[in-house]
């Protein structure tokens, strides 16, 4: 018809090559990978030639388990003979039986078998049987990266790792939700892979020795992250460690979260550059706040806890610390009588943050033992429109000071009493500051937040700064 724009009908999806068709693919459940045969000749085999393999148990209703591991085994049968680059299998919400880690196992050794560089496996039924592991995992050459994971259950997850192990090529392990009774087997999986880069332990029972330490001694170790976030774990096993020692010359990054209410120590042998402590009270995150400490601050133990982590990590520059970290760091310099870190390397930090005297203090300390801060970043997580004071910092100012702040940024800034003051010592005593960026909460409602967000920046722009060039940017 004359006029009618010319439209073109071509299939451009496939016309792609098929590696390019492949990364597509690797993004979604295998399942919908297979489905796509239906769509002309050109993808009735592509595949079969798909590197990437995605199995849920979730992509089959509740009631279809022999279907889903028919359809599992299925794939392997029809596949080409061509290597995996990633395989992953979440097997979760469904009534567990004694088959499942059988034909976990099974396709776990047929990954292995075709080379798998990245294998993830996913159960959360494993609390009622033990794991043995087959010993062709835990000897694979292609391996780069092993997932394993038992989410969800109400006790660790017991494992039996097989007796020789060697993963030549293994840079990332993830370990979730289990437990390694035998001592000597814990210390075979980490010597077992000389080239180990990172290594994440979520909520596990992983001890090196008899004296419930967990010991990680790697030269390629670049990424290291503890967590212990499952208090009904931790109450139906009592299994913490003692003490988690860290000696690895190369590492880069370490990140700990944990409650701290946990008995254990941490030495490093080599801090870091970058640290993160994310340290909490309640294991609810919209329970955590100001009001949850008020009962049983200050305290000692937890002073001295928090004291003898900054101190571990010495020599770090980049470091993270959560708001419940700085309540409890606010009191350490009132209940402790011993000799404060200094942190002379640290040059980044950052700091999520409740609008408390506790949190303002915490954050004047720090300031106070890191003379080299260049860059601060805040992130409020929870504002109060109470009255903090004006002697917060009191005792806390040292020779040097802020003489290397350069630039700081807030976020979610409501324009309260505390988020004002911590801004206004930030600008009366920083000599070399050059830029202070505001980023106000979007959650602030009209016309009120308006009129709140403009005496914001009039009281801020009032205070004499001790920098000649700072400048004041504000994002609403």
């Amino acid at each position: 018809m004359e006029g009618t724009p010319y439209i073109d009908v071509k299939d451009r999806i496939s016309r792609l090559p098929d590696n390019l068709i492949h990364h597509i693919m690797s993004f979604m459940d295998t399942k919908y990978a297979v489905q796509t045969c239906v769509l002309s000749k050109r993808w009735i085999h592509i595949w079969k030639s798909l590197p990437f393999l995605n199995f849920n148990r979730w992509s089959f209703s509740n009631n279809m388990k022999d279907s889903f591991v028919m359809f599992v085994d299925m794939v392997f049968i029809f596949r080409e003979e061509v290597d995996i680059q990633k395989f992953s299998l979440e097997w979760e919400s469904s009534a567990y039986d004694s088959t499942v880690i059988t034909n976990v196992n099974r396709w776990s050794i047929h990954a292995v078998k075709h080379n798998v560089q990245e294998l993830s496996i996913l159960i959360d039924q494993l609390h009622n049987t033990v794991y043995e592991i087959p010993q062709r995992l835990f000897k694979c050459k292609s391996l780069t990266k092993l997932k394993i994971s038992a989410e969800g259950n109400a006790r660790y997850a017991d494992i039996i790792l097989p007796r020789s192990m060697s993963l030549p090529r293994l840079k990332k392990l993830y370990l979730c939700g289990l437990s390694i009774s035998n001592v000597e087997s814990s210390k075979r999986l980490f010597s077992s892979c000389p080239v180990l880069e990172a290594l994440e332990i979520v909520d596990c029972n992983i001890q090196t020795d008899y004296q419930r330490n967990l010991v990680v001694d790697s030269n390629t170790l670049k990424v290291f992250a503890h967590t212990c976030w499952s208090r009904y774990l931790l109450l139906r096993n009592d299994a913490m460690v003692n003490i988690i020692k860290v000696c690895a010359p190369n590492l880069e990054e370490f990140t700990c979260r944990s409650f701290l209410t946990q008995d254990y120590s941490l030495e490093i042998c080599s801090p870091p550059s970058l640290v993160c402590f994310d340290m909490t009270l309640e294991e609810n995150e919209e329970d955590e706040n100001a009001e949850a400490y008020s009962d049983w601050l200050p305290n000692e133990v937890y002073a001295k806890r928090v004291m003898q982590f900054l101190g571990a990590v010495y020599m770090v520059k980049t470091m993270s610390l959560s708001p419940g970290f700085l309540e409890v760091l606010s009191h350490a310099p009132d209940v402790l009588d011993c000799q404060h870190p200094r942190l002379c390397d640290l040059q980044y930090l950052t700091l999520g943050m409740w609008s408390t005297r506790g949190c303002l203090r915490a954050i004047a300390y720090l300031l106070s033992i890191s003379p080299n801060i260049v860059q601060l970043y805040l992130e409020l997580k929870e504002s109060y429109s109470v009255d903090v004071g004006d002697v917060w910092e009191a005792g806390l100012s040292s020779p040097g000071m802020l003489s290397n702040l350069k630039i700081v940024e807030i976020e979610n800034v409501e324009g309260c009493d505390a988020e004002f003051k911590i801004l206004r010592f930030l600008l009366e005593n920083a000599k070399d500051l050059e830029e202070v960026v505001i980023f106000f909460c979007s959650g602030l409602s009209s016309p009120n937040r308006i009129r709140r967000i403009v005496r914001f920046k009039e009281k801020l722009r009032a205070v004499p700064t001790a920098s000649s060039d700072v400048e004041l940017v504000f994002h609403i």
